[in-house]
């Protein structure tokens, strides 16, 4: 067993892929379509077996058609799943070859992650918890196997979502988690303001973070309720969806999306130089001998920013208002202790307020 952080999850999923890439394209093709394979079936059977995130009652009917059709799929898939999983464990193999679970926590997993350490073969339980909680909130353990949700709150943990007016929503609804149980913190020490902040009259602590229950009371988080992006139209945005999108791409390191009472959004993106350079050489035709040109030169960032939109698109759940208006390229990566926690989850108000003139001049 092992205990990660999301990060650490990105970073393999990058340099595994681009490993791959650099030294054998064609092999990275087949080692992508062996994923898809696998993460196909895995799903389909999800379907057969019910366990994938419900979040109201469905018909018998619409139920029925579903199961068939992920049969049908399953039929067809069968053999080249066979092969696909045989060949994933040599990743599997990359891992020591006896990792029998690996627990992901201090931050949210990206869905395309979650699918892809699945498909290859490894048994993720994605975890959820808070300091003052001593940390555990959720989990998706060995008693959970609905994918795609953070399972059931840990042992005598109450969970409610509320609306903003504290009132209780019901399964399917987003809203604030508020949870209560014994590994929650009593109060914050000396901080009276800060507590009658954190907590409710009836004793709950108000966790900051949005989130829905499945029927079956399984948790699925949608974002931070401190971290929403309220453009100057008034649409609401929550960042992480977008910054987990964009992540997919080889040549981002990290990005956060700026955009507080701006009429649009911003990226501010920390790249991977080697990898914008090949991005370069390919999409321009021509060589780079100088990585700082890249940061002053306007077509590529247009032309970034453009492969940026294309991710952000409606069938991925994305409305037009998401769409970036500008991005800028970062020549310092965040640090441990600066722009990142201990946990390498990005400290928004400190990066925000150290790019602000950045900020201010990128985006309008």
């Amino acid at each position: 067993m092992v205990a990660t952080v999301p990060r650490l999850w990105e970073s393999m999923y990058t340099k595994i892929n681009n490993k791959l890439k650099k030294e054998n394209p064609k092999k990275a093709k087949i080692f992508n379509k062996l994923v898809d394979i696998s993460a196909k079936y895995n799903h389909n059977l999800r379907v057969i077996k019910d366990e994938l995130p419900v979040f109201e009652k469905r018909g018998i009917f619409s139920t029925c058609m579903a199961k068939t059709m992920a049969s049908l799929k399953l039929f067809f898939l069968y053999i080249p799943n066979l092969l696909a999983k045989k060949k994933l464990k040599a990743v599997q193999g990359k891992f020591g070859g006896r990792l029998r679970l690996a627990i992901s926590g201090g931050g949210s997993l990206p869905d395309f992650l979650d699918t892809w350490i699945d498909a290859v073969g490894i048994r993720i339980v994605n975890a959820y918890g808070m300091t003052e909680c001593a940390p555990a909130i959720a989990g998706r353990a060995l008693n959970c196997n609905t994918f795609s949700t953070l399972g059931l709150a840990t042992k005598d943990t109450e969970l409610i979502i509320v609306d903003e007016n504290g009132k209780k929503l019901e399964n399917g609804k987003v809203g604030e988690i508020l949870i209560k149980g014994e590994q929650i913190t009593p109060g914050y020490y000396d901080n009276d303001e800060e507590n009658e902040k954190s907590f409710t009259k009836d004793g709950y602590f108000k966790t900051g973070d949005l989130g829905k229950l499945t029927i079956r009371d399984e948790l699925v988080i949608t974002g931070r309720s401190k971290e929403v992006i309220v453009l100057a139209s008034g649409e609401n945005i929550d960042p992480s969806h977008i910054e987990s999108t964009i992540s997919k791409l080889p040549f981002i390191t990290d990005a956060i999306l700026v955009g507080q009472d701006k009429k649009g959004l911003g990226l501010l993106v920390v790249p991977d130089l080697e990898e914008l350079k090949e991005y370069v050489s390919k999409k321009f035709d021509k060589v780079i001998n100088n990585v700082e040109s890249i940061f002053s030169d306007k077509k590529i960032s247009n032309e970034m920013k453009k492969d940026m939109n294309k991710l952000l698109n409606y069938k991925n759940g994305f409305k037009q208002f998401e769409k970036l208006q500008n991005i800028h390229l970062l020549q310092d990566e965040f640090k441990v202790g600066e722009e990142l926690t201990n946990t390498m989850k990005k400290k928004r108000h400190v990066i925000e307020k150290k790019y602000k003139e950045i900020i201010d001049r990128f985006i309008k």
